[in-house]
C-alpha cells in the first residue's frame, strides 16, 4: 500500500496505529487475507467453535467480533484502505478514526485464544468493586487487564474494551484477579 508523501503530512501522522475497519457481514475472513496479501499488519480475532449439522459435526473458526477487522497503519495509508471493495468503513471518534491500544488488542488476542463460551466457576469477589481497574494474575486469561463493569452474583467479572465499545463477561474466580487501581471516578464526555 503506497503512503502519502512526506511533505503532505506532519510526523505525528505518520505514526502507527490500530484501527478497527469494518466489513461487510461474513467477510472478515476474506478481508483479512486480503489485507495480509498487501503486506498490511492485520489482527482478525477467531475463536473455534463446533456446529452440529444433521449428518456431521464439523469445527469452525469464526469471528469474535463481526463485520471486525483490525489493522495497524497511519493517517495517511488509513485513505487507501477505503479503496478495498471488502470495506464498508472504519470506527470513527469525534470524526476521527479510533484509535484502539495495543493493551486492548493483547487483550482481545487472550480472550480469543480462550473463548470456549462456557462459565468458569469461581470464588467470591465481593472485594471487588465496579469501576475497579484489574489484572488476571493467573489462569488462561493470565496477562488480561480491564474495567470491572459489574459484578453479577458472585463470580462474574464483566470487563470493558473501551476503544471499541465492546464488553465481555468472563467468570472468574476472584483469586486469580488483582485490583490495579481502585475505583474510577465517572468522567463525564
Amino acid at each position: 500500500m503506497k503512503s502519502c508523501p512526506d511533505n503532505t503530512m506532519k510526523g505525528k501522522h505518520l505514526k502507527k496505529h490500530w484501527v478497527v475497519v469494518y466489513t461487510r457481514h461474513r467477510c472478515e475472513k476474506k478481508l483479512y487475507a486480503s489485507l495480509v496479501n498487501q503486506g498490511i499488519e492485520t489482527f482478525l480475532p477467531l475463536y473455534s467453535t463446533v456446529r452440529q449439522w444433521s449428518d456431521r459435526k464439523k469445527k469452525l473458526e469464526l469471528p469474535l467480533l463481526n463485520s471486525m477487522v483490525f489493522i495497524k497503519t497511519n493517517v495517511c495509508e488509513l485513505r487507501n484502505i477505503y479503496k478495498i471493495p471488502l470495506v464498508t468503513g472504519v470506527l470513527k471518534e469525534f470524526g476521527k478514526p479510533g484509535i484502539v491500544h495495543d493493551e486492548e488488542i493483547r487483550n482481545l488476542k487472550i480472550i480469543a485464544r480462550e473463548w470456549n463460551g462456557k462459565n468458569i466457576r469461581a470464588c467470591k469477589a465481593d472485594q471487588y468493586t465496579p469501576g475497579d481497574y484489574v489484572r488476571v494474575k493467573r489462569g488462561n486469561f493470565r496477562g488480561l487487564t480491564g474495567w470491572l463493569t459489574e459484578i453479577k452474583g458472585r463470580y462474574r467479572l464483566v470487563m470493558e474494551l473501551s476503544a471499541i465499545n465492546t464488553s465481555f463477561v468472563i467468570n472468574l474466580p476472584a483469586s486469580q484477579v488483582e485490583k490495579i487501581a481502585p475505583k474510577r471516578e465517572l468522567q463525564v464526555s
